[in-house]
């Protein structure tokens, strides 16, 4: 296990001082929150706000939807603003730190940990993400964020945005080397819970991914001299972070979950372990889109065949789920529904992808229609799954983040609207772009009908999910308290509920499996 950081030297005490302060007084708890390291309150500082946010980004689209069934009778000369900026919004202001936020406090459970690699990092990282969030909302306001028309907010909004990409990269460096340097002797990368392995996995991609991202912010920032100038940069780029391939690395740690919460739902080990590591390496592997920046290498036969091989690792990944949950009982969790659910959002973004790589194979004429038009649908889709992904998550580890067990079949219920309606926004966005392939005219109004449905359902879905979780945070029984909350086999399951940095109710033994909980019921 490497050190990452050493605890500084206590300073002497004056005479009265107390323990918690050189000066005898203690901090107040704003000033606790701000100055804490506690990796758990640092994740639950990134869930609670980015799921705000994420209902702020699903508002928008609602207004969307509803400025396309009235004829722009809404949102008028800003549909550009809002439009571009919710995108970007529901991504790195919402889904992203959401999965960010649960692997802060559940990874170096996972792995052993009494704390995350470079805590003061993390907690950098966390309150830059929130400030540059503040700011590009801000932005948005005074006709700024991404496709605005006043230049100065545009500039703000550009300089924001490649904030929230550095505090997001550095909170994946963090991650990811609690996976590789804070594991205990004997739980080596093969044996890594698949959720800490996925987050690695997406660590790695999303790491290099935003590097490129903050180039082209640093490029629109000193090259553009005005608005419409910007928004031509963030089209060529970094609009290629909203559209396949690189829109499936959202989605990566949801292909951990659905591992972890299976064998959870089961009480039995993955069969096959390396390979469902292998398959979510491979995913992530085509995932990585920097390469394909350029509106141009949309039309080549690398990307179509980019395209189509996320589909592989998918099935197989499937496949292997659904062969370890038919050898015995399983119990249907919100995890369990969750997850497989978001699966499916994966495999509807597939579809996408294969449309746009038919067309490339037929030069563009095939389907008669442009690409890069299907981008957003399959960035709603994709982003749906994560969503969904990480409400099954704080499900699935409600007594570690909440400290109590979540009323399952009301976050079952608010996942699958969240799933059902995020489905519905992504197919109705698939489907109008086919039917209006060669400058067809269609019931716009229609169209606009069914975003707007879909929207509301999926921010149903969310609200639910909010007031469930908070009731589970504030120690209240939010179902009938009949259900006995669900215990998985690995490493986190050890620590007092909720978990805080540095609990653990023993010492660790030399680790010799993925799942250590069922080896040591099995020796019992």
């Amino acid at each position: 296990m490497a050190i990452t950081e050493t605890k500084p030297p206590e300073a002497p005490q004056t005479e009265g001082a107390s323990e918690s302060s050189p000066t005898g007084r203690r901090p107040g708890e704003l000033e606790s929150l701000i100055g804490t390291a506690d990796h758990t309150t640092i994740g639950r500082l990134y869930v609670g706000f980015s799921l705000l946010l994420v209902v702020a980004g699903l508002i928008a689209r609602v207004l969307i939807g509803l400025d396309g069934a009235t004829d722009n009778g809404i949102l008028g000369s800003v549909w550009a603003l809002v439009n571009n900026s919710s995108l970007v919004a529901l991504v790195f202001l919402g889904v992203v730190p959401l999965l960010v936020g649960i692997a802060t406090i559940i990874v170096p459970l996972q792995v052993g940990s009494p704390t995350i690699a470079f805590p003061r990092a993390a907690a950098l990282a966390m309150w830059t993400w929130l400030i540059s969030a503040a700011v590009f909302i801000t932005s948005m306001a005074l006709d700024g964020g991404i496709g605005g028309n006043d230049f100065d907010a545009s500039v703000l909004g550009n300089a924001s945005f490649g904030a929230i990409v550095v505090s997001l990269a550095l909170a994946s460096v963090c991650i990811a080397t609690t996976v590789v340097t804070h594991r205990p002797a004997g739980l080596t990368l093969a044996r890594t819970p698949l959720f800490a392995w996925s987050m690695l996995v997406a660590s790695a991609v999303w790491i290099l991914s935003f590097g490129s991202a903050i180039a082209w912010s640093v490029i629109g920032h000193l090259g553009a001299d005005s608005a419409p100038a910007l928004l031509d940069n963030f089209a060529v780029g970094l609009g290629w972070l909203l559209r396949g391939p690189a829109a499936y690395m959202l989605a990566i740690p949801v292909l951990g979950l659905a591992g972890d919460a299976i064998s959870a739902a089961t009480g039995r080990p993955l069969r096959n372990y390396g390979t469902f590591q292998a398959l979510i390496a491979f995913y992530g592997v085509f995932s990585f889109g920097a390469w394909a920046q350029s509106p141009e290498s949309v039309d080549t036969l690398l990307w179509a065949l980019w395209a189509l091989a996320i589909m592989v690792p998918l099935l197989g990944l499937l496949g292997g789920l659904a062969e370890s949950m038919r050898h015995g009982p399983v119990r249907i969790t919100a995890a369990v529904v969750g997850s497989l659910l978001a699966l499916v959002n994966l495999l509807l973004a597939g579809l996408v992808g294969l449309l746009m790589a038919l067309d490339t194979a037929g030069s563009g004429n095939l389907f008669d229609f442009g690409p890069l038009q299907l981008g957003t649908a399959q960035t709603i889709l994709v982003f749906t799954a994560a969503l969904a992904g990480g409400l099954a998550a704080l499900a699935h580890w409600s007594p570690q983040v909440w400290g109590t067990q979540v009323n399952d079949q009301m976050a079952a219920a608010s996942i699958g609207a969240v799933d059902v309606g995020g489905g519905i926004v992504g197919l109705t966005l698939l489907i109008e772009v086919l039917v209006q392939a060669g400058g067809k005219d269609t019931a716009d109004a229609i169209f606009g009908g069914f975003e707007a449905a879909g929207a509301v359902i999926a921010l149903a879905g969310v609200v639910a999910s909010l007031f469930a979780y908070l009731g589970a945070s504030r120690e209240e029984s939010v179902g009938d308290g009949d259900d006995e909350p669900v215990v998985g086999l690995t490493l986190e399951w050890q620590v007092p509920s909720p978990a805080i940095a540095g609990a653990r109710t023993a010492e660790l033994p030399v680790i010799d499996s993925p799942y250590p909980f069922h080896e040591s019921e099995e020796d019992a």
